[in-house]
């Protein structure tokens, strides 16, 4: 899946390379929201565009508010007419949320009816308007509360988008992603992992686990409904940050907590760089993973 993501990206990176984030306007300037150029006036290099956007916003608003008036007015197109939304029309915004610098956007059915091209030219529109404002840094989008089955991913950063080159790659790792085999037992399956520039190891590492195996006899352990916030490795120690909401979707059965902390704890082991691991809820350490101590995977396994 990872795969066919950066052939995709790369057949798009003409259409992406004249756009650029302007984080930094003024709010009486207005916003910028991304859309799309008719692709006849598109001449196959620029097919994204940002807009600056006047929105009807009061003072004083949240994040969240501001999140989701970018969002509605990227649906419902400028205001000035000469580009369009990359979103088709009857799709709506249902919920955001802002956790954790995340936004999590929650669209109308319709718009998991997108694929190929036009899902992620919506995507990444999306995504670059968001993260133009400041306290947001990802994005996770989903569709009636459900993942859209053909994204490549959960979720977006505005670097997924701003890619110069295929060529640019830090540094490629061998790293082992655990899994369910057909008896239920974990398995590991070996990957190896582009890093470019402005990315980290272990979030690429998390993405490719929470996107699942690439081998068929394998299944995926962790549920849909866990959402990671952020994972970052500072002086051995890794931090692996959880939303406390989806904690409550783990299932009841202890030893199925068990393999889905073992999934997560072994594949992050495999970086060499990592040696504790802790695992946080919005924020706040835990000590227990549902009814499962985390002592187990505190630190890295001998042996």
């Amino acid at each position: 899946m990872k795969k066919k993501f950066l052939l995709l990206l790369a057949a798009l990176l003409p259409l992406l390379w004249a756009c650029g984030p302007t984080a930094d306007t003024a709010p009486e300037e207005g916003l910028p929201i991304y859309y799309l150029a008719p692709a006849e006036d598109a001449q196959g290099s620029d097919r994204i565009r940002s807009s600056l956007e006047r929105l009807e916003l009061a003072e004083g608003a949240s994040l969240q508010e501001k999140g989701a008036a970018v969002v509605e007015r990227l649906l419902a197109g400028p205001a000035d007419g000469k580009l369009l939304s990359p979103v088709p029309a009857g799709v709506a915004l249902l919920s955001l949320e802002v956790r954790d610098r995340r936004a999590y956007v929650d669209l109308s059915g319709p718009f998991s009816q997108l694929g190929g091209v036009e899902l992620a030219l919506a995507d990444y529109c999306l995504t670059l308007s968001l993260t133009a404002l400041e306290g947001i840094s990802a994005v996770s989008i989903t569709a009636g509360g459900r993942p859209v089955v053909q994204q490549p991913k959960r979720v977006f950063y505005e670097r997924d988008v701003l890619l110069s080159t295929m060529d640019d790659v830090l540094q490629s790792v061998e790293v082992t992603l655990y899994f369910l085999d057909g008896e239920g037992a974990l398995a590991g399956e070996t990957r190896t992992l582009d890093v470019y520039e402005g990315q980290t190891l272990a979030e690429n590492l998390i993405a490719a686990l929470l996107e699942g195996p690439q081998n068929r006899e394998l299944t995926q352990v962790i549920p849909e409904e866990l959402q990671v916030s952020f994972v970052r490795v500072d002086g051995g120690v890794c931090y692996l940050n959880l939303s406390a909401a989806s904690l409550k979707a783990l299932p009841e059965d202890p030893d199925r907590q068990q393999k889905i902390l073992w999934s997560l704890a072994h594949s992050l082991y495999s970086l060499e760089a990592v040696e504790e691991l802790r695992l946080l809820a919005d924020g706040e350490e835990l000590s227990q993973f549902g009814s499962v101590s985390l002592e187990s995977i505190a630190a890295r396994p001998q042996g």
